[in-house]
């Protein structure tokens, strides 16, 4: 009685990749994750050392969307 709602797979995010398909969904996911830490770390350093203490707070919100933008939405990588 109950249909299967799941949207498709979306496979043109990991088209370019090369390999099987598990195991390098396994790596693109990790290595989302690694990118989304990296630009989330050093943009909020930078944060942390140019802005005054609440505004390096503050920052921090746009700086996880940009992070997340990047590793997940860009499709640079």
């Amino acid at each position: 009685m109950l249909k299967d709602i799941r949207p498709p797979e979306d496979t043109t995010r990991h088209a370019r990749s090369i390999g099987s398909g598990g195991r390098q969904r396994n790596y693109n996911l990790c290595m989302e994750r690694k990118i989304f830490w990296m630009v989330f770390t050093v943009l909020g350093i930078v944060a942390d050392i140019v802005l005054p203490i609440w505004l390096g707070l503050l920052a921090t919100i746009p700086i996880g969307y940009f992070a997340w933008w990047v590793a997940y939405r860009s499709d640079w990588l």
